[in-house]
């Protein structure tokens, strides 16, 4: 009677081992194919464009750059809102989305952001209804950048649309506050590309 039990102990002992056995090399190929995966060129050359993406540039004075080719984007393509004079601020380093546009090409796994910055700015704009309608009016409303959507372009407009506005007469100069967002340009570390309000590539030129 013990004989029975003694050989099933065994058999049971010997199935277990096996199982063992198989787990464990199917978990020493899987960790193998991951650390040839890692160290395949492909995979090198993905992490390295995750690593770069990711890295903030240096914070910048606001004597960086000029930015007035930039808020220039911020404008109507129509020109009916003259740049009289702008002011930027210090830099600041951010990480930023890709416009939908850029990320068509994108491939898969690899980043929809890239390193840039945030920059504040202070713009004195002036009305030039030529163009814009044919009678002259008194006033219009400028309807101006907001914290929730700073990508939106300052314009005029006859009515609220619910954003933040303020009134302006022909001709007569409206002091603005906004935000310029840039790129770090990877083709050439002393230039930064405007984020394409205007579907442009704007570059602006960093100070040594």
């Amino acid at each position: 009677m013990n004989y029975p039990t003694r050989y099933l102990a065994l058999l049971t002992l010997g199935l277990a081992t096996a199982c063992q056995s198989k787990e464990e090399k199917a978990s020493a190929a899987l960790a193998d194919a991951l650390e040839a995966q890692a160290e395949s060129p492909a995979e090198q050359a993905r992490m390295a464009a995750q690593k770069a993406a990711y890295a903030l540039p240096p914070a910048r004075p606001a004597s960086a750059v000029d930015v007035r080719a930039g808020v220039e984007q911020l404008l109507p393509a129509e020109g009916y809102l003259e740049l009289v004079s702008v002011k930027g601020q210090a830099l600041h380093p951010i990480t930023i989305s890709l416009p939908p546009m850029w990320r068509i090409g994108v491939k898969p796994g690899y980043p929809k952001v890239g390193p840039g910055y945030k920059i504040p700015f202070e713009a004195v704009l002036r009305w030039k209804p030529t163009g814009y309608v044919e009678t002259k009016p008194k006033s219009a409303l400028l309807v101006l950048q907001t914290p929730k959507d700073s990508l939106m372009r300052f314009y005029i407009s006859e009515m609220s649309v619910g954003s933040k506005v303020v009134q302006v007469r022909p001709g007569e100069p409206v002091t603005v506050q906004g935000v310029l967002y840039t790129y770090l340009d990877r083709d050439n570390a002393q230039r930064l590309l405007v984020y394409p309000y205007q579907d442009k590539q704007v570059y602006l030129p960093l100070a040594n």
